[in-house]
């Protein structure tokens, strides 16, 4: 199965006795390229001011800046770690298992699994926009959590009294067509009939209430 890396594997083997198989993993990417140059910048006001604050070693040393290869490394090199650390929400899955959907899985804490019977079976919605753009940003609610890193094409749906969206850059379909099979696996013929309008995906054009 595609995008079933360790860390999917692992959820899947404790999740496995109350959600039973996995049979879907939709992927959300989003690498935030625009924060390179910034961390960088950052990175070398770090280093200048460890070259200010740190003691010379010898009184026969040039002083301060004596080394510009180390100085530009280091600053290089700490930037690069500052970027590194906006990955950390740049990768993101959502797990269909044959009772329910899980996401943001990587810390126990902040793991989120949803059965299926909390779900408003008629939320269920794929959207897109025409321009490309993130639909997340165009949906507005009281209660609105985002699962995806961000993308062009998106998953909505309510439960819990919220409004989950999943923002991909992936066709919304297969991730469709793989809830509407638990449901009707797991004997939901009512939630089935309800999730015949999630597709084909809506184009939003403009700001959408989903209240």
């Amino acid at each position: 199965m595609r995008g079933r890396n360790w860390l999917v594997r692992r959820v899947e083997r404790r999740l496995g006795p109350e959600l039973g198989g996995l049979r879907h993993v939709a992927s959300s990417r989003r690498v935030f390229w625009k924060a390179l140059i910034p961390c960088l910048v950052v990175g070398f006001v770090f280093g200048t001011i460890a070259e200010f604050v740190s003691p010379i070693r010898s009184t026969r040393e040039a002083g301060h800046f004596s080394d510009p290869t180390l100085f530009i490394t280091v600053g290089i090199l700490t930037g690069l770690l500052l970027w590194s650390m906006t990955l950390l929400g740049s990768f993101r899955k959502l797990l269909v298992f044959d009772r329910g959907a899980v996401a943001k899985y990587s810390q126990k804490h902040t793991m989120v699994v949803i059965p299926w019977s909390d779900i408003v079976p008629g939320s269920i919605k794929a959207v897109t926009t025409a321009d490309g753009s993130d639909p997340d940003r165009r949906m507005v609610a009281r209660q609105k959590v985002s699962l995806g890193a961000g993308g062009r094409n998106a998953l909505v749906f309510q439960a819990r009294d919220t409004h989950w969206v999943f923002a991909s850059d992936e066709d919304p379909q297969p991730l469709v067509i793989a809830i509407r099979e638990c449901l009707r696996d797991a004997g939901m013929d009512d939630a089935v009939r309800a999730t015949a309008g999630a597709l084909p995906a809506v184009v939003l054009t403009g700001r959408t209430a989903l209240d």
